[in-house]
């Protein structure tokens, strides 16, 4: 006889948890369950409990589409019970065969037509959806977390003034959804600092340094030369090295600041250590850097999670096995 697997669906919270995204969750469980929304209108399920239980793979593909598009953020569980519907399906004399829709012996472990192992295949999906759900709910907690910058950098303007000019210059790399609020002018460029990340200009090449990757910043004397010698050095060291176009890697990035710009020398600290990037499966932001390649990866130092990064999107998100 096949091997049947089932799965529990829990609810752990909304995208949007205002009385809006409560009633759309409410009415969403009614139809799933015909139970009353009133009855979800000022309670909400506890995550530690199962909201579904012991559905088929099918069932439960169904269910987690439709708490999706409600906002409702979940997890899927494998279920220590049988499937509700098993004693059905062994009397039934056929199965469909939910790889290329077949039809099949109810005894059948393997599609006749398509080779697929059905025990093997259910896992594989419940392993699918984990990992989709996984990393939506990964990216709400970094849009969090971004939200509260932008309200710090929206905050700090109102006090100190950038002229539009200040940032015309950069407006081919900015992102839509990154405020700048600070400019600071060097010998080797004007440096750019946004909500989300550092960028300079230096012989007309952007370079984008999200402040996640900043592992110290340093403020020198910078009287290297007669030239600079009314001039602050700043330099900010990575993590790791970043790649910066072909095999080319830097450790680190140094200015010689002007005399206007070495005053927001406190500004600059405190934005250097700004931790946008959480990790995806616990929640904390004590991750540690490597890089392969060309590409930077992230470490969580609580749950052992690896991550990648996005250096243009300024976005880390896990990576789960499979």
């Amino acid at each position: 006889m096949a091997e049947h697997l089932s799965y529990d669906i829990h609810i752990l919270g909304l995208k949007d948890p205002s009385s809006r995204g409560r009633h759309r969750f409410a009415s969403t469980i009614e139809n799933l369950t015909g139970r009353a929304a009133s009855d979800f209108d000022d309670h909400f399920p506890s995550s530690m409990l199962p909201m579904f239980e012991a559905l088929y793979a099918d069932r439960a593909r169904t269910i987690v589409d439709a708490l999706s598009d409600a906002g409702i953020i979940i997890e899927v569980r494998p279920s220590d019970t049988p499937p509700v519907m098993e004693v059905f399906e062994e009397q039934a004399s056929t199965r469909t065969c939910p790889a290329c829709d077949q039809m099949q012996p109810a005894a059948a472990e393997e599609c006749a037509k398509c080779g697929v192992v059905f025990a093997k295949y259910e896992r594989e999906q419940l392993v699918k959806m984990q990992k989709d759900h996984a990393l939506e709910e990964a990216m709400v907690k970094v849009m969090q977390i971004r939200q509260e910058w932008l309200h710090r950098a929206t905050e700090y303007l109102k006090t100190n003034n950038l002229p539009k000019e200040a940032s015309a210059e950069f407006a081919t790399v900015l992102l839509q959804d990154e405020v700048p609020f600070l400019r600071l002018d060097s010998d080797e460029g004007p440096v750019l600092l946004t909500s989300r990340r550092i960028i300079e200009n230096r012989d007309s090449k952007f370079q984008s340094v999200p402040y996640e990757m900043i592992s110290d910043v340093d403020y020198g004397g910078g009287k290297l030369t007669a030239t600079r010698k009314a001039k602050q050095r700043l330099q900010i060291t990575f993590h790791t090295p970043i790649p910066v176009g072909g095999d080319e890697k830097i450790k680190n990035l140094v200015w010689h600041l002007d005399k206007e710009s070495s005053f927001k020398k406190d500004v600059v600290i405190d934005w250097g250590f700004a931790r946008t990037f959480i990790c995806g499966t616990c929640g904390e932001r004590d991750l540690q850097y490597r890089t392969d390649g060309n590409k930077v990866h992230m470490r969580c130092m609580h749950c052992a999670t690896d991550h990648e990064i996005d250096l243009a999107e300024g976005v880390a998100v896990p990576i789960l096995a499979e």
